[in-house]
């Protein structure tokens, strides 16, 4: 895995947590317990500050980054799908953020929303917990089912688990 000081900033990182090898962490970055961090992934904290807390999935391919002096927040056990973008903005726990979004700045994502795919979040937006957006620019289409709910807590947990499992089970192959 590629981790990176930048001066002073060096990255804060929980030993439960799993980078992938191919994965960046870069600057003022905080992963907590159990992160799980993807192939790919690019977590760059150089002028900004990201913080990403216990029990998060950033799958493959994500790009997180913040604003000079700003900050980007994960909470607990926030699902980041492969490929989404997230920008100086906040993400309350147990949401989801669909594969190939964007999230920008400014944007505050409330607990248990999911982001569908391909959907990206205005700059300013609040979008309300328990909310399901989607579109470009996204808007409100529903509220999470209690069945989704459980459903991303069970993919929650098995991200949570690949960090260990990793660790001694992911062997590369020549």
């Amino acid at each position: 895995m590629a981790i990176y000081s930048y001066g002073k900033r060096v990255p804060k990182i929980d030993p439960t947590a799993w980078i992938f090898p191919s994965a960046d962490v870069i600057g003022k970055v905080s992963l907590g317990k159990k992160v799980y961090v993807g192939a790919g992934a690019v977590i760059r904290g150089d002028y900004g500050k990201i913080i990403i807390k216990d029990g998060s999935a950033i799958e493959e391919n994500v790009t997180i980054h913040a604003r000079l002096g700003g900050t980007t927040l994960i909470e607990e056990d926030v699902t980041v799908g492969h490929a989404a973008m997230l920008h100086n903005c906040t993400i309350r726990r147990d949401a989801v953020i669909g594969m190939n979004s964007v999230v920008t700045d400014d944007v505050e994502i409330g607990e248990c929303v999911i982001v569908a795919e391909g959907a990206v979040v205005k700059k300013g937006s609040i979008i309300p917990p328990n909310s399901i957006v989607a579109g470009v620019p996204a808007k409100i289409i529903g509220q999470v089912p209690e069945k989704n709910k459980k459903y991303w807590k069970v993919v929650k947990e098995l991200y949570q688990q690949l960090c260990s499992d990793y660790k001694t089970k992911l062997k590369k192959i020549e």
